[in-house]
């Protein structure tokens, strides 16, 4: 059986394709899974698909690039084709029609012309209040009420030497994001540091910073001293091995969050407006602690948050 997945962008979303992939996989282990993404997301894609065909639909004018690629690869006669998008979607399913498989799965609306294109639909009320993952299951499967943790997104990194050490804690904040309510403040992460290294004066800090938010990075440690550091990634493979060599990450919501949560590390996520229902990273209880605010993570309280925080260091000893 051949199966085709769209998810063209978004690094969260992407990540939050793998639990598809992997019910797919267990429910038809023959199958043979083709996903096609943006070429944005070709390295994160690699990091978490190890054994489907990965298609990447070239740069340009997103209408012309998407439906040229379905109609290169009609040939392959597709049975199964998912848009993998919890919300309806024009152009992709454009893309499933010309593809040609036999079965289209994804979300439609009634009132949309487009949605006659698909032939195995699901309404859009029938994902809304789930987790972004188990949506995008249940375009597929309708009745999934859950997500199993075997299902859970997870990226293993091969040839890495991990360098943390519980007796010499390593702690990561990020100055970089695009959600100004998931942005924790450089006032408040100061005092978080300063309340770590009470209890564990040997503790360090890496401050990761995007090349653009680097005066807010110098703020942050100039804030926090000697026991700092800025670290700017200069690629996805460079990134994903600094969170793997930590003891704690501590950022808002985010794409940091589901990386490190699908590395299995140590997590506190604070979420800003976003709801965690939706789109908290998939972890354990004792590796990933989501706190939220409806507003803003500043106005998170700092005694939930030392807490949580004191909670999953004590762990590592």
């Amino acid at each position: 059986m051949k199966v085709a997945i769209l998810r063209r962008n978004g690094l969260g979303d992407l990540i939050c394709t793998q639990p598809l992939i992997k019910f797919l996989q267990k429910k038809h282990p023959n199958s043979e899974i083709s996903l096609f993404i943006d070429a944005g997301n070709t390295e994160l894609a690699y990091y978490l698909f190890h054994d489907i065909n990965i298609n990447i639909i070239p740069k340009g004018n997103k209408y012309l690039s998407t439906l040229k690629t379905a109609l290169k690869f009609r040939r392959e006669r597709f049975d199964i084709a998912i848009s993998a998008k919890p919300t309806p979607m024009k152009l992709n399913n454009l893309f499933l029609w010309l593809l040609g498989a036999k079965n289209r799965h994804a979300v439609i609306a009634d009132k949309y012309w487009h949605s006659k294109l698909i032939n195995y639909p699901v309404k859009q009320e029938q994902v809304i209040g789930y987790h972004q993952s188990l949506k995008l299951l249940r375009i597929f499967s309708p009745d999934e009420k859950k997500l199993t943790s075997d299902l859970f997104p997870r990226i293993t990194l091969k040839n890495t030497i991990q360098i943390s050490d519980p007796s010499f804690p390593l702690i990561l904040f990020s100055v970089s994001n695009n959600r100004k309510s998931s942005l924790i403040s450089n006032e408040r992460l100061a005092l978080i540091a300063h309340k770590i290294s009470v209890h564990y004066p040997e503790a360090r800090f890496i401050i990761s910073s995007l090349n653009n938010d680097v005066l807010l990075a110098e703020d942050l440690k100039s804030r926090i001293g000697e026991s700092s550091k800025i670290v700017i990634s200069d690629s996805l493979s460079s990134f994903l091995t600094l969170l793997n060599n930590m003891s704690l990450i501590i950022v808002g919501d985010g794409g940091i969050c589901h990386l490190s949560a699908a590395l299995q590390k140590n997590l506190v996520a604070l979420y800003g407006v976003t709801k965690p229902e939706n789109w908290a990273p998939l972890a354990s209880n004792d590796k990933c602690v989501t706190l939220y605010d409806p507003e803003n993570v500043n106005s998170i309280n700092l005694d939930k948050i030392y807490f949580v925080i004191f909670s999953l260091l004590e762990k590592q000893k």
